[in-house]
């Protein structure tokens, strides 16, 4: 850079021709608030670093809205034993698992009122098979647990689904 030319201002950028005026200030407090709202703003939602688990560490079922789970177990010698609150809401999500230590494939279906499927799920020999599923209908639902392929064999277990 050359030296400043004698006689030549250089032009300052002000809002107004007085230091300090409302007019600045105004400007200058607007701008302060929209820094402040966009940081509040854009904390919501969002958990605490300290408090967040990874997904990869946090147990089976806990998840931010965790549904009721509905429980079935087929034991190495076949016998079909269920969670003690079989209950649901209509709308709102359940899971549903069937833990499997036979030596067979099992398959679990939930039935609605009129007796049509709801939800499917195969539990695969010393497996597991699990899902979730939305009932719709108020009234009693019935949860069928038998070997693939042997649904005349099937366990079953009475569902109450409520209104919400």
């Amino acid at each position: 850079m050359g030296k400043p030319t004698e006689g030549v201002e250089t032009p300052v950028f002000t809002l107004t021709k007085e230091t300090g005026s409302p007019r600045q200030w105004h400007v200058i407090a607007t701008i302060a608030l929209g820094v402040v709202l966009a940081v509040v703003l854009s904390a919501c939602g969002q958990e605490s670093p300290g408090r967040a688990t990874p997904l990869g560490e946090r147990a089976e079922n806990d998840v931010p809205l965790n549904p009721p789970t509905l429980r079935f177990h087929v034991s190495a010698d076949g016998q079909v034993d269920a969670s003690p609150d079989l209950e649901a809401e209509a709308g709102e999500v359940v899971a549903v698992v069937l833990e499997n230590e036979g030596d067979a494939d099992y398959e679990l279906r939930l039935l609605d009122p009129e007796g049509d499927d709801v939800f499917v799920v195969e539990a695969p020999a010393g497996g597991r098979g699990d899902g979730r599923t939305m009932p719709r209908d108020v009234g009693p639902h019935v949860v069928e647990v038998y070997p693939v392929g042997e649904p005349g064999a099937a366990e079953e277990f009475a569902l109450e689904v409520s209104e919400t």
